[in-house]
């Protein structure tokens, strides 16, 4: 087996430490659903897909289809719709059609918390005292956290800075980036939307660099790539996303909540037209989650990856060291002998 057993034993001491930090700060634990009818729909997200049978008084049972939910967001902004403030989940969350290595795995553990009248700033603080209080409680030895603050940096400055190019020229101007993008030496091809082409550059020339001298809140993000954070206020060409970066690891990504949901309902549908031109699944809107969001009002919130904190803090390679029995291990039998 590729456990690391004093690896799961840091494991269960960190998820402790975490629900302490949320616990002595006035957040509520909630356990919501893991299945659901209707999951997300980000187009880049695939759930695990089952039926639920109903018990019935006569000789034919109903059934219906139901998901393994791929982040508890949906629940907790219906929470917060009905009047909680400052909750949190840590529980697990699946995603199926992932890499079964590195940091990845089809079941994982998830942070979410989200906090009512509160903005990106409010996470970021939020995000580094939880892993300050971690770190020092814990003394980590497989990770060394400098004291200075986290360093906070729009993907604007970070494209102006690690690539040498002026971001907001190219917004929604697919030509534009098409020609950035070929004098970076990076292939164009005729399908590739502008998101696909921000990727190019981005994955090659700004995450790599971001996160490991001193952790890296990036934040402000193009407004097409705004997922379910509101657009900003004085400029709307960017949208009001945060993600943070720490060695090699992606932690986290944050939004100040969109809460109009006549422009979550427009959203959904370019998600799910996006989905039938990947030849995904697709499913109805969740009504309840839409009607709900503007009786949410001015919220944020943060998911944050808890195996990717304890790999870091212990200096695992692969998620598989920390988990008692990775994906790779349960389904073993069936890898071998070419079923899966």
């Amino acid at each position: 087996m590729n456990m690391d057993l004093e690896k799961i034993k840091t494991r269960s001491v960190i998820v402790k430490l975490i629900r302490r930090w949320f616990d002595e700060r006035g957040f509520l634990e909630m356990h919501t659903p893991r299945l659901v009818g209707l999951p997300g729909q980000e187009p880049h997200l695939d759930p695990f897909w089952t039926e639920v049978f109903t018990p019935s008084l006569t000789a034919h049972r109903s059934s219906f289809p139901a998901a393994l939910i791929t982040s508890p967001e949906y629940m907790m902004k219906r929470l917060l719709a009905e009047g909680l403030d400052k909750i949190y989940d840590l529980g697990p969350c699946f995603r199926n059609n992932e890499p079964w290595d590195g940091t990845h795995d089809p079941e994982f553990l998830m942070l979410e918390w989200y906090r009512c009248e509160a903005g990106l700033e409010d996470l970021m603080c939020d995000t580094e005292e939880m892993i300050r209080f971690v770190f020092h409680e814990l003394r980590a030895t497989g990770y060394t956290l400098r004291t200075e603050p986290f360093r906070r940096l729009t993907v604007e400055e970070a494209w102006r800075e690690y690539s040498r190019i002026e971001l907001a020229p190219l917004l929604e101007n697919r030509e534009a980036m098409a020609k950035v993008v070929k004098e970076h030496n990076q292939t164009v091809l005729p399908g590739d939307s502008w998101d696909d082409l921000f990727f190019k550059i981005f994955l090659s020339e700004i995450e790599p660099c971001l996160g490991k001298k001193v952790p890296t809140f990036l934040y402000c993000y193009p407004a097409n790539m705004a997922a379910l954070a509101r657009k900003s206020v004085d400029d709307p060409r960017w949208a009001e996303r945060v993600e943070l970066y720490i060695g090699d690891f992606e932690l986290a990504n944050g939004f100040a909540e969109l809460s109009d949901s006549i422009e979550q309902r427009a959203r959904f549908e370019e998600e799910r037209i996006l989905r039938h031109k990947l030849g995904k699944k697709i499913w109805n809107f969740d009504e309840r989650f839409l009607s709900s969001l503007s009786k949410m009002g001015n919220a944020a919130g943060m998911a944050f990856g808890v195996d990717r904190l304890v790999m870091l803090l212990t200096g695992a390679k692969s998620i598989n060291e920390i988990l008692p029995e990775s994906a790779r291990e349960r389904f073993e039998e069936q890898l071998l002998d070419g079923r899966l």
